[in-house]
């Protein structure tokens, strides 16, 4: 099931009353007890999802991945990432909060795609979820600033709660990029194929050769490619292709590039070969995209 929307999502989760804005929505796991379903089926939401918990006791399965929530733990879920729930002790649940987005609420001038790059914790194809090993009440203290300021709705209130969000981000990638928080990556395969994908989003020229790629992770790429295989369940080419296609998506839909100039940037010198290639994963062309979803 794909939620296109907050609300939806809120339906679902059966507290759509509380909704106040259509791009942005936190809740305290605790004030919701009674509403919120124990069990929640496999489904993908078309926004950016952030979770913190303490002590949770949870099974959570993340594109078919199964973990269990833990003490002192962030989840960063990327748009159309799969979730399942399934709340175990429900008096643990009320340490934490949920909080929703679309890229568009944090008014930060970047693309949905540029997004994906500045904050490398959302990925698309791995665990979500981090350990806070130090530093952690400032994302609790954080969460809850945003709660109250948000059950005490306004415009001047909101332009605190996007600033706050967007401390939040940045914050987190601080965080990610000197190792205070940590993706729960077990296997040296999944670590290999976790720093593929940041890679990817990190280069321009998206649509290098593994070998490309394997020589800037100074691996085989024999081993890159059997990494990538075993912890996504995609072969690496099928990973920069969905890259290619949503950094052309993003650009179609959000910034006033020709159909040549996104050609470009994707890394295609051929703008009949990049709408074959777009057309073969979308169904659409790129001028045909834009019309439908601009």
């Amino acid at each position: 099931m794909l939620l296109n929307t907050i609300q939806s999502l809120l339906e679902e989760m059966q507290i759509s009353r509380f909704q106040k804005h259509p791009d942005f929505h936190i809740l305290k796991f605790k004030d919701h007890l009674d509403d919120i379903p124990m069990t929640t089926t496999t489904r993908k939401c078309d926004f950016f999802q952030i979770v913190i918990s303490k002590n949770h006791n949870v099974d959570v399965v993340v594109d078919n991945v199964a973990f269990s929530a833990m003490e002192n733990c962030i989840t960063f879920m990327a748009p159309k990432q799969m979730l399942s729930t399934e709340v175990k002790s429900i008096e643990s649940l009320g340490l934490g909060y949920m909080l929703v987005f679309t890229p568009k609420f944090l008014r930060l001038g970047i693309s949905d795609f540029e997004l994906l790059q500045k904050f490398p914790f959302f990925n698309g194809n791995h665990s979500p979820v981090y350990f806070l090993n130090e530093h952690k009440d400032i994302y609790f203290d954080l969460m809850e600033k945003l709660y109250h300021l948000f059950q005490d709705f306004n415009d001047e209130n909101l332009e605190i709660i996007r600033s706050y969000v967007t401390i939040l981000l940045f914050e987190s990638r601080k965080s990610f990029l000197n190792g205070t928080i940590k993706n729960n990556a077990i296997s040296r395969q999944s670590e290999i194929a976790f720093s593929f994908e940041n890679l990817i989003k990190a280069t321009t020229n998206k649509r290098q050769t593994l070998a490309d790629y394997a020589s800037q992770l100074h691996i085989s790429v024999i081993y890159l490619a059997e990494c990538v295989k075993k912890s996504t369940g995609k072969t690496a080419k099928q990973i920069i292709s969905e890259y290619v296609i949503l950094e052309a998506t993003s650009l179609l839909i959000q910034s006033t590039k020709t159909i040549d100039e996104i050609a470009d940037a994707v890394g295609y010198s051929s703008t009949s070969n990049f709408g074959l290639f777009f057309k073969k994963h979308t169904q659409l062309t790129p001028s045909a995209y834009r019309k439908k979803y601009k």
